[in-house]
């Protein structure tokens, strides 16, 4: 069994590598070069190339995803701490790569994309609507819509980095630190409860 295991590993892994390089484009020969196997050990493991794709995408994007720890309490370091952990990972090249992969294939696979995202920034922005929602009732925030301020502290973290980036633009802010701070305490200062 381990064997198999490894096998389906080593598939994941290749396949892995090969979809952020070359996308979907990316043959199931090639996959099955890079991982070493035989080509009945692909599909004793996996249907087709589609269900390998489905299962690398959810993996990539369940990476991405950042998880929120901390009380309301402690909200800037809170929030600082999340921002940090997303930023890195959304704009990792991975991060970058793997976006450009499953988005590029909303059209193909729509329904699959919808369940990536679901699953991973969905959850993500729903465990941060959930934070933010108990820091308002709290009093530490004002309210508004909590799921409008998940979705609007998650885009000034990224800002338009990500965008560039997945234009080709390489963009390393000289002080990142301050970048992020500027974001969080913006972020902060807009939702402050009035004195």
């Amino acid at each position: 069994m381990h064997a198999l295991t490894n096998n389906r590993e080593k598939l994941l892994l290749a396949a892995r590598e090969l979809f952020l390089e070359q996308g979907y484009e990316a043959s199931v020969d090639a996959i099955i070069g890079r991982a070493g196997v035989a080509r009945q050990t692909f599909y004793n493991h996996f249907k087709n190339k589609e269900s390998l794709f489905a299962e690398t995408a959810r993996g990539c994007f369940l990476e991405i995803t950042v998880h929120l720890d901390g009380e309301p309490e402690n909200l800037r370091a809170s929030l600082k701490t999340f921002a940090q952990a997303y930023r890195d990972k959304a704009l990792s090249p991975e991060g970058i790569a793997s976006y450009r992969t499953v988005c590029g294939q909303s059209s193909r696979f729509p329904v699959l994309v919808r369940e990536v995202y679901e699953h991973g920034f969905g959850q993500m922005i729903a465990r941060l609507t959930e934070f933010l929602g108990r820091a308002m009732e709290q009093g530490y925030l004002r309210r508004i819509d909590p799921m409008f301020a998940a979705e609007l502290l998650t885009a000034m973290v990224l800002g338009q980095d990500r965008t560039k980036r997945l234009f080709g633009i390489e963009c390393e802010p000289a002080d990142e630190p301050s970048r992020l701070d500027y974001a969080v305490d913006g972020f902060l200062r807009m939702l402050a409860c009035a004195p």
